[in-house]
């Protein structure tokens, strides 16, 4: 009788170390495995900054050095394009109509959509998605007065690639407003303008 209870001591022992093992290895197969970045992690909602470069043609402060007028700005990816909800226009508006108008002219038009298509490729070294923009003519129709409006169309263009990083999630891209036309004709002296996006994913 004591030996068959000694048999069963060490059965019911066998099996709570095996036991033991199962789980062991259970808990080794259930760590994370990192995960490869791909380039639609660049989709979402991003929050930041835009600066105006103005070129050729800076704008001087008091002691001859440019002065930055960066402001909010929001962006959504999806797919193959980044949309701008609320695009900034005050600045091409007052170099159209003046800084006196501009305010106004800007309350009238309300809230500018604006859309850029882009092609997405991944870098050599997989930390980043490269993105190459092709901006169309950004179209904004001027309320002249109760009848008649202003047709203004700004051509815009992308020399650089934009550039999204996994590790920081920071999206960077630049555009150029090249030239204004104000009912299809050219506005000889607008100048030539960059836009700086400085974005973080949300």
């Amino acid at each position: 009788m004591k030996r068959n209870f000694i048999s069963c001591r060490l059965w019911m022992a066998c099996m709570m170390m095996g036991t033991t093992l199962t789980f062991s290895a259970c808990s080794n197969d259930d760590e994370p495995t990192p995960t490869e970045p791909k380039m639609e992690d660049v989709y979402g909602d991003y929050t930041g900054e835009l600066t105006f470069d103005p070129g050729v043609n800076p704008t001087e402060g008091e002691e001859g050095e440019e002065e930055t007028n960066g402001i909010a700005i929001d962006a959504t990816v999806r797919n193959d394009t980044v949309y701008f909800n609320d695009f900034p226009v005050r600045d091409v508006i007052a170099s159209v109509v003046g800084e006196e108008s501009a305010d106004q002219i800007v309350e009238a038009i309300g809230t500018v959509s604006y859309k850029v298509g882009y092609k997405a490729s991944m870098t050599a070294a997989k930390d980043s998605v490269y993105m190459e923009m092709s901006p169309k003519a950004l179209e904004l129709a001027l309320p002249v007065d109760e009848k008649n409006t202003m047709t203004i169309s700004v051509e815009i263009s992308a020399a650089n690639k934009g550039n999204y990083e996994f590790e920081t999630q920071n999206l960077n891209m630049e555009l150029k407003a090249e030239k204004v036309l104000v009912d299809e004709q050219e506005f000889p002296t607008f100048p030539a303008t960059g836009f700086i996006f400085e974005m973080k994913k949300k």
